[in-house]
């Protein structure tokens, strides 16, 4: 069991919870097609502990990311749904977010990033967008986006 897993049952007991990869795949798939039924859109934002090299060599992880998951917490509308697929980071799904919503809760969730001592600490925090259906077009496109930027991920992409 990975460290977002045993977090998972911690903060379900607490009221929110951190889907892990099947259910976080699972609920996306159907937001998928009740997006693509009734023409709505979702936006996915990437959230990604990015260490920088030689630095700490990720012992600051797990704190790191307690405080990630606190400040979406606080920043997260009740109807998003963040998860996990096994990436240093976590995912969020913003149900009926078009382009634009995605890019205001990015920049929200960038400014309350900001003021966290997440680089003392040895780690950058990035954040991508996607889009259904401007990224893809089915549950396996969108994933194969994130998965394909978590490789090419230097920077920030979007």
């Amino acid at each position: 069991m990975n460290g977002l897993e045993d977090k998972s049952k911690e903060e379900s007991a607490a009221g929110f919870r951190i889907l892990d990869k099947d259910l976080f795949l699972y609920l996306l798939d159907l937001e998928v097609k009740r997006a693509r039924r009734y023409q709505n859109f979702i936006s996915i934002l990437l959230m990604k502990l990015v260490p920088f090299p030689k630095e700490g060599n990720g012992k600051n992880f797990e704190a790191c990311l307690q405080t990630l998951t606190n400040v979406l917490k606080a920043e997260m509308r009740e109807t998003d749904i963040l998860g996990s697929i096994g990436t240093n980071g976590l995912l969020a799904l913003l149900p009926y977010a078009d382009v634009s919503a995605g890019r205001q809760a990015k920049t929200r969730f960038e400014k309350s990033l900001d003021g966290y001592d997440f680089k003392d600490k040895g780690y950058d925090v990035t954040v991508h967008q996607f889009c259904y259906p401007r990224n893809g077009t089915n549950t396996f496109d969108l994933i194969k986006k994130a998965l394909e930027t978590e490789i090419h991920d230097s920077g920030v992409m979007t």
